[in-house]
This record gives C-alpha cells, sequence and structure tokens, in this order.
C-alpha cells in the first residue's frame, strides 16, 4: 500500500493481536522506536499502540515525534525522497522538511543539511527539521 497508495495506507509498529499479550508476531522490542520514527516522520496514516504509549513508558519520545509530524504538516500523501538504503543506513527526507535515519551507520556524511537540527534521536534513529 505505501508505494501504490499511501493515502490509504494505516501504518503501525504493533497492535494487539500481534504483540502485546498475544505475543504472536511482536515487533522486535529493540527496534519499536525506530519504527515510530519510521511511521510518524513517512507518508501513510500512523497508528500508535497504546501499550507502547502507556505500559511501555514512550509516551514522551512518541509525542516527540507525533508532535513533529503535525508541526511540519507531514500527512498521508507527504513527498518521500531515500537518500540512503543499505545495511545500516536508511535516510530520507519528507516534504523537505525532515529527515529521518534509521539503522547503527553514526556517520551520514553530508546528507544533514546545515539549516536542519535535531528534534528525536534514540537508539539507530535520528530526526532532523528544517529550522
Amino acid at each position: 500500500m505505501m508505494g501504490w497508495w499511501p493515502e490509504k495506507a494505516v501504518t503501525f509498529v504493533d497492535n494487539h493481536d500481534t504483540g502485546s499479550t498475544q505475543r504472536l508476531w511482536p515487533f522486535p522490542s529493540d527496534k519499536v522506536m525506530q519504527g515510530y520514527a519510521y511511521i510518524l516522520t513517512h507518508p501513510g496514516v500512523p497508528s500508535i499502540f497504546y501499550d507502547h504509549m502507556f505500559d511501555w513508558g514512550l509516551k514522551e519520545k512518541i509525542t516527540r515525534l507525533a508532535e513533529t509530524r503535525t508541526r511540519n504538516g507531514i500527512h498521508s500523501g507527504s513527498a518521500l525522497n531515500i537518500l540512503a538504503s543499505d545495511a545500516d543506513l536508511y535516510m530520507a527526507m519528507i516534504d523537505g522538511k525532515i529527515l529521518t535515519k534509521l539503522g547503527s551507520r553514526y556517520d551520514v556524511g553530508n546528507l544533514v543539511p546545515s539549516n536542519f537540527h535535531v528534534v528525536a534521536s534514540g537508539n539507530d534513529y535520528c530526526v532532523w527539521e528544517k529550522r
């Protein structure tokens, strides 16, 4: 759906049928915030899992990403420009306003323009917005 019809794609990291108490196909717990960094900065209609907000103690981090999305007007039809896609680095510009980096690579070279600043970061993710 994301590549074909992003305006109709509901994106999620986990839900009550996969993770939570079901534990059938849970999203890897050490990658949850990377997942939210992706869905909250990219096209699509993101859905936040209640358990992650209130049971996992991620409310502040998820809220910061959601506020960044809202402040920059990112929506289901936002323009996506993938700048790098390697085993240890994924980096994309969304609407020319937000940069999202996922992966273990620390050095991103000159992919971050000087007029962008960090608004959220954590284990293997970082999000910048245009000043």
